[in-house]
């Protein structure tokens, strides 16, 4: 199985709200997040490695979360 991060994983590596999290997904401003299937029961799994890209600035990264994440970090 690939490694994988769970939404609260997920929520403290971004340092970002809940609630950011699904609106920014929901918005499709998340672009990094691919969702592993089959969920386990109803917990949300996302690949690792695009987010770990993410995380280390090697994707093209939105101007909110940029902004975001300095304002908060």
């Amino acid at each position: 199985m690939p490694r994988c991060y769970t939404v609260p994983e997920l929520l403290q590596a971004l340092q970002m709200s809940a609630r950011t999290f699904r609106e920014l997904r929901a918005a499709g401003q998340l672009p990094f997040l691919e969702e592993l299937r089959p969920r386990l029961g109803r917990r949300l799994r996302f690949r690792a490695d695009l987010v770990d890209r993410y995380l280390a600035g090697a994707w093209g990264q939105s101007h909110y979360l940029s902004t975001h994440r300095r304002a908060h970090g």
